[in-house]
Order: C-alpha cells, then sequence, then structure tokens
C-alpha cells in the first residue's frame, strides 16, 4: 500500500509539473474580429516605413526597420499569422511572405533607392492582404464575379480544414513529446525498482522515489524559470530579443538531444542496458551509499523534465495558439503513462528494449536536425544570421521539420547528419563489442 502511494504521489507531481510547465504561456492579446484586420493594422506600420525612410539617413533607415519588424513581430507571426498561412495555405507561401520581409529591410539596409524600397513594400503588403482574404474566405475582387458565394465557400472549407490540422497537429505534437519523456524516465525508474526487489534490496527503494520527486520538483521549478524569462522578453514590441532567445533554447535542446540520443542507442542491446542498470545499483549497493540510488533517479526525471521543456519552449508559439488541445494532449498523455506505469512497477511489464531505444535515439536525432534548421531560423528572422537562398529548391521548404531553402540552415544540418552517422556507426560497434564480451564471459561460467 505505502508503495502504491509513492507511485500515485509521482504520478501526481508529473501532472503538476505539467501544469506549472505551461501555466504562465498564455496571456491576454489584442483580438482581432479576422485577418483582414490583421493585415490592414500591418499595412499602416508598413506604410510608416515608407514614408520615414530615407537613404543614408542612418536615423530613417532604422525607424523604417523597426515599423517593418513591429509588423512582423507584433503581428504577423505573435498573433498567428504566419503559422495559419502555413497551415492553411501553404508552407511555401509562408516562406515567401517571410522571405518578402526580409527583402524589404535589406532594401533599407542596402541604401536603395526610395521608389524601390516602396515597391518591396508594396509587394508584401499585397501578399499579406491575399492571404487575409484567402484565410477569410473572402476574396479581393469577389464583387465582380457571379461565383463569389461558391468560391467563398470553398475557401472557408480549405480555412476550416487547415485550422484543424493545426489544432490536431499540436495535440500530436504535445502527446507525443510527453510520452516519450514520461516513458524514458519511467523506464530508466521501474528498471532499478525492478532490480531491487529482485535482490531483496527493498530498503534502497525509498531513494529511488524521493529522488524521482526531488527531479519533479527541479523540473516544475526550472519550467516556472523559462516561462517567466520567455514572457518577460516576449513583451518586447520588436520581438527580436524573444527570437534570440528561443534560438539559443532550441540550439541548448539540439545538444541535450545529441547527447541522450547517443546514451540511448548505446543502450539499444538489451544485454548492454542490464549490465548497465546493474552496474549503477550494485555500486550503490555495495558501498551503502543510500544516495547515491536517489541521485541516479533525480537524473533520469530531471534530465527528462529538463528536455521537454526545452521542446515546449521551442514550440511556445504554436503551442500558445492552441491551448485547449494542448491541455488534452496532456490529459492524454498522463493518462497513459499512468497505466504504463502501474503495469510496469505492478505487473513487471516490459516495454521491448531494444527497439524502444532504438526508435527514441533515431527520433532524437531527427529532432536534433530539425531543431537547428529551426534555431537558425530564429536567428535569421532578428537579424542575426543572413539568408542565401537555394536556387534549385525552388522556393520549397518543410517548416514543420526545420528545413528551408537556405544555405546557412542547410549547411549545418548536413554536418549534423554526418556526424549522426557515425556516431551511430560507432556506437553499434560498441554495443556489438560488448555484447561479445558478455557472452564470452557467460561461457566461461
Amino acid at each position: 500500500m505505502n508503495l502504491l502511494k509513492k507511485r500515485t504521489s509521482i504520478f501526481a507531481m508529473v501532472v503538476i509539473m505539467i501544469t506549472l510547465t505551461f501555466m504562465s504561456a498564455f496571456a491576454a492579446e489584442t483580438k482581432y474580429e479576422n485577418w483582414v484586420e490583421v493585415a490592414d493594422a500591418m499595412s499602416e506600420h508598413l506604410q510608416k516605413a515608407v514614408e520615414v525612410y530615407k537613404p543614408g539617413d542612418k536615423d530613417a533607415k532604422k525607424a523604417a526597420t523597426d515599423a517593418i519588424n513591429v509588423a512582423y513581430f507584433k503581428f504577423y507571426e505573435k498573433i498567428g499569422f504566419e503559422k495559419t498561412t502555413m497551415s492553411a495555405i501553404s508552407g511555401q507561401r509562408g516562406s515567401m511572405v517571410e522571405h518578402q520581409f526580409y527583402r524589404a529591410k535589406n532594401s533599407i539596409k542596402e541604401d536603395a533607392d526610395p521608389k524601390e524600397v516602396k515597391d518591396e513594400i508594396d509587394a508584401l503588403i499585397t501578399y499579406l492582404h491575399e492571404d487575409a482574404n484567402t484565410l477569410d474566405g473572402t476574396s479581393g475582387d469577389s464583387k465582380s464575379t457571379g461565383e463569389s458565394q461558391e468560391d467563398a465557400n470553398s475557401l472557408s472549407t480549405g480555412q476550416l480544414l487547415g485550422e484543424l490540422l493545426k489544432r490536431f497537429g499540436t495535440f500530436f505534437a504535445v502527446l507525443g513529446l510527453t510520452l516519450r519523456e514520461g516513458l524514458e524516465a519511467i523506464l530508466v525508474i521501474a528498471a532499478i525498482a525492478a532490480y531491487l526487489s529482485k535482490t531483496n534490496n527493498r530498503i534502497y527503494l525509498k531513494g529511488v522515489y524521493i529522488g524521482a520527486l526531488l527531479g519533479i520538483v527541479f523540473s516544475a521549478v526550472l519550467a516556472g524559470v523559462f516561462n517567466i524569462i520567455a514572457n518577460t522578453v516576449g513583451e518586447v514590441e520588436s520581438g527580436m530579443g524573444q527570437e534570440i532567445f528561443e534560438g539559443i533554447g532550441m540550439f541548448l535542446a539540439v545538444i541535450v538531444l545529441f547527447y541522450v540520443s547517443n546514451w540511448m542507442l548505446s543502450k539499444s542491446e538489451v544485454e548492454v542496458w542490464n549490465r548497465y542498470i546493474k552496474n549503477k545499483v550494485e555500486q550503490s549497493v555495495s558501498k551503502g551509499n543510500y544516495f547515491a540510488l536517489a541521485f541516479t533517479s533525480f537524473l533520469a526525471v530531471a534530465r527528462e523534465g529538463a528536455e521537454l521543456i526545452l521542446f515546449f519552449q521551442g514550440m511556445r508559439t504554436g503551442i500558445s495558439d492552441n491551448p485547449m488541445h494542448m491541455w488534452i494532449g496532456l490529459l492524454v498523455a498522463a493518462i497513459i503513462l499512468a497505466i504504463v506505469y502501474y503495469l510496469i512497477a505492478k505487473v513487471s511489464v516490459r516495454l521491448p528494449l531494444k527497439p524502444f531505444f532504438t526508435f527514441t535515439s533515431w527520433l532524437m536525432f531527427i529532432l536534433c536536425l530539425s531543431f537547428l534548421g529551426k534555431g537558425i531560423g530564429e536567428l535569421q528572422e532578428a537579424d542575426v544570421i543572413g539568408r542565401t537562398i537555394v536556387p534549385w529548391m525552388n522556393g520549397w521548404s518543410a517548416e514543420a521539420i526545420g528545413i528551408y531553402d537556405r544555405y546557412e540552415n542547410l549547411i549545418p544540418q548536413i554536418i549534423l547528419l554526418v556526424v549522426t552517422i557515425a556516431s551511430v556507426i560507432y556506437q553499434n560497434n560498441r554495443n556489438k563489442k560488448i555484447r561479445a564480451e558478455l557472452e564470452a564471459s557467460q561461457e566461461k561460467k
């Protein structure tokens, strides 16, 4: 009964951690009736950029650039115009508009003729209003056509389908990430607990559960810190500070993911995993070190909790657009985790270790590539890194997995891919060697 209470407490703390992680992610936003109103608001700032721009005048150039940044960060990105365009129209269209923002700012940076700057900004305004009309299910020239109602209905249907896809995409993203991180922590703790029970060392179980609880508390505190920082930086009107912060957050996620994916891959063989758990436990038990097991459990939970925070910090903008579906995803994940934990700890159900670790490590490698591309993209939006378009990609990009038609994004991803392949080859050879040594030692016995 006491053991069950401890398990229940851990699950309750997981729910509390998740709640604290996202509690501060939602702030009151100015509401607009439709996307045309948002486009109109952006147009005002973009027209202001045209009015104040003067070639060679440093202050005028800064004022013009700031006006464009307000249109982009305060409206196009923060309110969700960009993501809705990508989901309801196309990712290529979203990338094209985003690049037009860059072209407008770059023309100012290069001291272009005022007419050239005006042409770039006028093109941007046209794109924004075209997309707004499409998203609202209207057409700029509907009054002159006899099929306006049919077109409007068709566009409304496309908009609805895009919104549904976006919302359920948020649900599955939250569900998948939470399940993966929770399962990893549960597997480590349950494996250690199972080994202690089978070797009649139940006295150390208390340390395992205390370590897990401390790991959850640590993750919750860290989550609060991240959200406070994100909300504070997000108040900057231009949004540049937030983009830089999110970019750095994604780079940290890449580092953590790459390390953990290598660790998971190195334990993908059942024999290697069992030896890892046995060594950790026997080392603690042999020394009578009560705190060693607690610390091992703490690291398992704290590492996964920290990863989860980094994941959602990088996805924060998209998740904030769909709070209800985010909470549903978290609720479903919590229920599944509770069931899995009960089965593993109570009925000694074992997940297939090799497929689980192999799949998880590869998934993390893919996320590394995705987050690296997106992290660079965030810094590009903040004008920290430039953009050099890849001509042969013809504007194609896959924003969902962090692939963009820019050399600055693709080259680092290719380098990371090469390092990943080399790491996989090394880990596989290492696992084979360890397995051979274990089999040889068993034959001697």
